[in-house]
């Protein structure tokens, strides 16, 4: 997914009916939300999908609770470590980049974007870190790591982004050891990094989360968090660094969101992550099909 698509998602649901449904999150919205099986389950219209991999939802949500045009449903993925980021955590909050990106959109971007998609389909692109001989020489090779330095991002293709920005992870790659092993040592290259940061304060993010929150009631909207699976190492440093009664409890509490944990349904906690921490396409569909029904069920 590039900024230019984010924004003009984003620029399409201020066009969109009052009862629409926006999809904010990190990468586990994006390939575990399917937009088409929302639909055949019953749902309005589909989705409109503003997860961005890797980022925090916080300034989405803001910037939905800023825009007094916004009267929709948000469903909001909380993937812990990155939901729960410190402001100053460049990474994750480099989110906000796109909504100044979408407030400021002018016709140059809107015809670079239209150009994308008709030129877009039709290309094959060479990747440098996927297809350099260096590159695949390093992955074949378990190398030491100096002391005091933070491991290269060396992640593997295993995604695509199409035009809606729904992601899904690429067919077989459950079935390819290598590559899982690829992406989970590129997953684990993020630990040292978390040290560089103060540890986040669960308060003052709840608080802006709950103001966010009740900008949206107060218009109609409704919010409603979703906890995706994590399993395997992912799952276990997330219970260590942002322990489920101090962050996702007390989200829940202080919003009076609706709210849908994986744990706390068994249609939904038994699925296997390959790399971790994402759905493959055919859990995906499954996941949101019975998401579907849980968050409908709710009086």
């Amino acid at each position: 997914m590039q900024p230019g698509l984010w924004a003009w998602q984003r620029n399409l649901v201020r066009k969109a009916p009052k009862n629409t449904i926006v999809l904010l999150g990190s990468s586990r919205m994006a390939f575990g939300f399917d937009q088409d099986e929302w639909v055949r389950c019953g749902g309005h219209s589909r989705p409109f999908m503003l997860a961005w991999p890797g980022g925090c939802p916080r300034p989405h949500l803001h910037d939905l609770a800023t825009d007094d045009s916004f009267r929709g449903t948000v469903l909001v993925g909380v993937a812990p470590d990155l939901f729960f980021c410190g402001p100053d955590q460049k990474y994750p909050m480099r989110v906000k980049h796109q909504v100044s990106l979408a407030r400021n959109w002018g016709p140059a971007d809107e015809i670079e974007q239209r150009i994308r998609f008709i030129i877009e389909p039709w290309l094959s692109v060479l990747l440098k870190g996927e297809t350099s001989l260096l590159a695949r020489l390093r992955y074949s090779f378990q190398l030491p790591q100096r002391d005091g330095q933070l491991p290269a991002m060396r992640p593997r293709m295993f995604a695509r982004c199409d035009r809606h920005g729904r992601m899904r992870m690429v067919e077989g790659f459950e079935k390819r050891p290598d590559d899982m092993m690829a992406v989970r040592r590129w997953l684990q290259s993020w630990e040292p990094q978390m040290g560089f940061y103060p540890t986040p304060d669960p308060e003052s993010i709840v608080n802006s989360v709950v103001k966010d929150v009740e900008a949206i009631r107060q218009r109609g909207g409704k919010v409603i968090f979703v906890r995706y699976p994590s399993t395997g190492y992912m799952r276990d440093q997330e219970r260590k660094t942002r322990p489920r009664s101090e962050y996702w409890d007390r989200l829940i509490a202080d919003t009076g969101c609706p709210s849908v944990h994986f744990e706390d349904h068994d249609e939904l906690s038994n699925f296997d992550c390959p790399e971790w921490s994402h759905l493959t396409q055919s859990d995906a569909i499954k996941f949101t099909h019975r998401l579907y029904a849980i968050i409908n069920s709710d009086p």
